[in-house]
């Protein structure tokens, strides 16, 4: 039976580099997969005009997941699927999974000081750009947030005490490459990956085959949701602590070695693939 290829993905540290955000080392991969015409959705922190201003960039009209699961966008019309349940948002069908942003934010500010916890909302755009490594405007896009609220700590040693506070609130935490994340106790991007491919099986894709491919703990959801995962090192070349079967390390981090990962598993199963 055909299967259809689903390839799923991080953003930084993974097909985009750590330092400059440069997706230029996948390339050749990213053309192979425009060529079969794989579907190829984004799974990341990044907020939705983030991904909006990448995927124009890139020439992509596929859905994705925003915010660490925080909410699916499909492009209006997207191959006549029947989506149940999803709101019209510009010129995509969203599923919203995650705790609205105001909620979050109240959070935040009740702990700021106490803490020492400063979110995204807190930072200016050059202090956000500064930290990230991000233009100006792309600081701007980045802080167009939804569902969850990235954060820095003066201290590391009180998370604990704030990730009991977060419970509390319905809010977990987790740690992406530059940040941790306040989102919705039940929001990761292992959740939202299941609901979509839910969703294409349900209006007849058939059969799929799912690849996941990330470099951090805020992946993990992701890369245990999918039937072969791709774990990307980190820039110094270590690899997160990860089990799973049918896992692969890619040998680059970042782009180079999303590109090196990527062809190798289209090269292996072209006669697999719808």
């Amino acid at each position: 039976m055909n299967r259809l290829l689903l390839i799923l993905t991080d953003l930084d540290g993974s097909l985009l580099d750590h330092e400059g955000y440069s997706y230029e080392g996948a390339r050749p991969a990213l053309e192979k997969i425009r060529e079969l015409s794989v579907p190829l959705v984004f799974v990341t922190s990044k907020t939705r005009a983030e991904v909006e201003r990448l995927q124009g960039e890139m020439g992509i009209r596929e859905p994705f997941i925003s915010e660490n699961g925080g909410g699916i966008f499909f492009p209006a019309g997207y191959r006549g699927f029947s989506i149940p349940g999803a709101e019209k948002q510009g010129a995509h069908s969203l599923i919203r999974l995650g705790m609205p942003y105001a909620e979050i934010r109240r959070f935040v500010e009740g702990r700021r000081a106490r803490f020492g916890l400063r979110g995204a909302g807190d930072l200016g755009l050059e202090e956000l750009a500064a930290l990230t490594g991000l233009t100006p405007e792309q600081a701007r896009l980045a802080k167009r947030r939804e569902f969850s609220e990235p954060f820095l700590l003066d201290d590391d040693g009180k998370l604990e005490a704030l990730r009991e506070e977060a419970a509390a609130a319905g809010l977990t935490i987790t740690r992406g490459g530059r940040f941790y994340h306040l989102i919705g106790i039940g929001q990761d991007k292992g959740a939202a990956v299941q609901r979509l491919a839910a969703i294409f099986r349900e209006n007849g894709a058939g059969e799929l085959l799912t690849v996941g491919i990330g470099d951090r703990p805020n992946d993990v959801p992701l890369l245990a949701a999918v039937d072969i995962s791709v774990l990307i090192p980190h820039p110094d070349g270590r690899y997160e602590d990860l089990k799973l079967p049918n896992l692969i390390r890619a040998p680059h981090p970042g782009s180079r070695g999303w590109n090196e990962a990527v062809r190798g598993l289209l090269e292996g199963m072209k006669d697999r693939t719808a």
